[in-house]
C-alpha cells in the first residue's frame, strides 16, 4: 500500500540556501538533504514518504546511507514532494515553472557548474568555507596574496588542514612573496601600501606549524593575481580581484567540477602559478 500523503511542516524560507544544504544538493547527497530537511522542518519519515510517494523504509535507508538515489524518477519525486529547487540537482525546470531565485541558475545560458555567485567575499557564509574544507578528501589548493581571513577568522583552520593531511589529502598553499614587485603593486592599488606584505607575513606565521608536516607544501609566488582560487576536491571558490578594491569587497564564484568547464580553466591557472613558485621556508 502506498504511503499516506500527509501535509509537510513549513520549511524555513532560506532552507535551500543554507551552506550545508547547498553542499548536499551540489553533491546530490539525498541522505544529507533529508537529514538537513528534517532538522529544520521537523518532518517525519512517514510525512516525507507520503509527499514523495516512496515507501517509508526507502526514506529511512536513504537518510542513513544504506540506499543511494541514482534514479531520475526518484530525484524527481523528492524534488516535487519536498519543494527542492530542481537545477541544483541537475533537473530541468518543469514547463511554466520559475527557477528558485537563489540556489538555481537564473537562465539556461549560465553553466550548470556555477553553484552560486556572491557579490563579495564577506557574503560567503563562514560555514561554507568550513564545510568545503571538511568535505575535501584528496586535494586542497589555495592561491592568494595573503588570505589572512582564513587562519585569522577560523581559530581551528590550521588544525583542520593538519587533519586533512593526516587523512590522506594533499595541500598546496600559494602566498604572494612579500618582497616581490607584484605584492608591492597590489598593496599600492588597494591603498594599503606595505600592509599587504605584512598580512602575508602574518599568514606565514599562522601556517608555520605545518612546516614539517608531510603532505603540506607552502610556496611563495610573484605573479600578478587576477583571482584568488580556493579548491576543495571538486568544489572551488574563485574570488575576483578588482583594481583599487580589496579582494574581500569583490565577487566570489562557487564552482563545482564538470568536464572542460570553468573549474578546469581556473585549476589550470593555479597550476601555471604553482610552476613558477618557490618554497616559503
Amino acid at each position: 500500500m502506498p504511503p499516506v500523503r500527509r501535509p509537510l511542516p513549513p520549511a524555513p524560507p532560506d532552507l535551500w540556501d543554507r551552506p550545508e544544504m547547498v553542499e548536499a544538493l551540489a553533491r546530490r547527497n539525498m541522505g544529507a538533504v533529508l537529514t538537513i530537511y528534517r532538522k529544520w522542518t521537523g518532518a517525519t519519515q512517514t510525512q516525507i514518504a507520503g509527499a514523495c510517494e516512496v515507501p517509508q523504509s526507502h526514506v529511512s535507508e536513504i537518510q542513513h546511507g544504506r540506499r543511494q538515489v541514482t534514479s531520475l524518477e526518484i530525484f524527481e519525486r523528492m524534488a516535487d514532494g519536498l519543494g527542492i529547487p530542481r537545477r541544483p540537482l541537475g533537473l530541468a525546470d518543469r514547463p511554466g515553472e520559475e527557477s528558485h531565485p537563489a540556489s538555481a541558475a537564473p537562465s539556461a545560458e549560465v553553466p550548470a557548474e556555477i553553484v552560486r555567485i556572491y557579490p563579495n567575499r564577506g557574503a560567503v557564509p563562514g560555514e561554507l568555507w568550513r564545510s568545503l574544507l571538511r568535505g575535501a578528501r584528496e586535494q586542497v589548493d589555495v592561491l592568494v596574496f595573503a588570505g589572512l581571513f582564513l587562519p585569522d577568522g577560523h581559530a581551528d583552520f590550521v588544525a583542520l588542514l593538519r587533519q586533512k593531511v593526516q587523512n590522506g589529502a594533499k595541500i598546496r598553499y600559494l602566498l604572494g612573496d612579500p618582497a616581490s614587485e607584484a605584492v608591492a603593486l597590489r598593496g599600492h592599488e588597494e591603498g594599503i601600501a606595505d600592509g599587504l606584505a605584512a598580512r602575508i607575513r602574518i599568514t606565514l606565521t599562522y601556517l608555520s606549524s605545518l612546516r614539517e608536516v608531510p603532505g603540506v607544501e607552502v610556496r611563495l609566488h610573484a605573479t600578478a593575481l587576477y583571482n584568488s582560487i580556493y579548491r576543495f576536491d571538486g568544489h572551488m571558490l574563485v574570488n575576483a580581484h578588482v583594481y583599487g578594491a580589496p579582494a574581500a569587497h569583490s565577487p566570489v564564484i562557487h564552482l563545482r567540477e564538470t568536464a572542460d568547464g570553468l573549474f578546469e580553466y581556473y585549476a589550470a591557472s593555479f597550476e601555471r602559478v604553482w610552476a613558477t613558485s618557490e618554497g616559503a621556508w
